[in-house]
């Protein structure tokens, strides 16, 4: 049940102050820094110091709502029906395939610390973490280029309906 609260909570905490623009990227990395800390906790601590086993145990369920923002990121920043629908298929699919290895990184063999398991929990978070400040840093990138090189096309009417991508609808301007 505490696992399940912190998710709780840390969906609530995030749901409230994602709304506030231009800051999904931070909301991941902040979701994501208590996952590593926790990672951090269970693989270095000594086996002795139980409670801050527990404590990095319960900080990983941190991750949860990142989860839902990565959806909705990719909803904002991706144009075009089928591109979007193949982004999030993709999504969708690194996220079973990642369900399928997680656990096979806590092997019988390693019983009872997990080591390796414990240290794959801290290093996938660790690279959300790097993967949400490369992409905010990407799409300012992209937007400011789509600043410099703005094109005639803001003119056409209903542009959103016309389908087009992100990177063929130059008034598109990428979320972060």
């Amino acid at each position: 049940m505490p696992g399940g609260a912190v998710v709780i909570a840390s969906t609530l905490v995030a749901g409230y102050f994602v709304g506030r623009p231009a800051n999904r990227w931070l909301w991941i990395l902040i979701l994501c820094v208590p996952a590593v800390l926790g990672g951090v906790l269970m693989s270095f601590l000594p086996e002795t110091n139980k409670k801050g086993h527990l404590a990095g145990m319960y900080l990983i369920y941190t991750i949860a709502p990142s989860v839902i923002l990565t959806f909705s990121w990719v909803t904002a920043n991706v144009a075009g029906h089928t591109k979007r629908a193949v982004a999030h298929a993709l999504i969708t699919a690194s996220l079973s395939v990642g369900g399928i290895i997680g656990p096979q990184t806590f092997q019988a063999k390693d019983a009872p610390q997990y080591i390796p398991g414990k240290i794959t929990v801290f290093a996938s978070q660790s690279a959300a973490i790097m993967v949400a400040v490369i992409l905010r840093l990407y799409y300012g990138w992209q937007n400011s280029r789509k600043e410099k090189t703005a094109i005639a096309q803001e003119t056409i009417k209903d542009i959103e309906w016309l389908n087009f991508t992100d990177k063929e609808n130059h008034t598109f301007r990428y979320q972060y």
